[in-house]
């Protein structure tokens, strides 16, 4: 996920960061957090592939209504939310088809309440998931639509798309965790395979796009059962 807050405040900013990151490590999602001072900073440059706006309602040079506003002029997909002191700026904030409201002492428990749901309309609104790839200061939004597979490489991870490949510092463990739900399997000890790209099967190998990967046998059950068993639901 990324998202931006937009936050005079600094200790605002650096808490309200601190409950994204927390949550995205208990649930294992990967998030790009970006931060601004003001309304004025993310509407003169404002950023790609946005899944989430925070915006501080009150704040100097541009207030948080006012820069929601610009930014839907031209972003009619991201999901905005407001952080306030005061209720009743929910109704201005209807104009902007805002997602939420958090009212302001926020504490972990209401963040992590708003933020399960946000997370879930995500997944509800945009046919396409993603896990993020971060590697030094680079960081890529990889589509699981167009993974073919994840690949252990010492304490490398290396994610396998048909024409490029990316790479980052972490273990298969974690990655198989975060990728429960998305029908990835592993076919053996260092490959987890995406099953809705897997094109045939034979003998001890699997092809997933245009890549061959080994089956072991101790995980040959298994694999197969979770691949019959993805193919079943989906005929269905």
């Amino acid at each position: 996920m990324r998202i931006a807050i937009v936050e005079d405040d600094k200790d605002a900013s650096q808490k309200l960061s601190g409950y994204i990151r927390r949550y995205a490590k208990e649930h294992h999602l990967g998030v790009d957090i970006l931060t601004f001072n003001d309304g004025v900073q993310i509407t003169s440059n404002y950023p790609a592939n946005l899944d989430v706006i925070y915006f501080d309602v009150q704040m100097p040079v541009m207030d948080g209504m006012t820069a929601a506003k610009k930014v839907r002029q031209h972003d009619k997909k991201v999901q905005i939310v407001f952080l306030t002191n005061y209720v009743q700026y929910a109704i201005d904030g209807y104009e902007v088809q805002a997602a939420d409201f958090l009212l302001k002492p926020i504490t972990y428990f209401s963040f992590s309440t708003h933020f399960a749901k946000m997370t879930a309309r995500l997944q509800n609104n945009t046919g396409d998931q993603y896990i993020t790839v971060s590697h030094g200061d680079e960081m890529h939004r990889v589509p699981l639509k167009e993974l073919y597979y994840v690949e252990s490489a010492g304490h490398y991870l290396r994610f396998h798309l048909h024409d490029k490949e990316y790479s980052m510092i972490g273990s298969l463990k974690n990655t198989e965790q975060e990728l429960a739900d998305k029908n990835f399997f592993r076919c053996n000890y260092g490959y987890l395979v995406n099953l809705a790209l897997v094109t045939g099967v034979s003998n001890n190998e699997v092809h997933v796009g245009p890549f061959v990967l080994q089956i072991s046998r101790s995980r040959k059950k298994d694999f197969l059962q979770h691949l019959t068993d993805y193919l079943g639901t989906e005929e269905l």
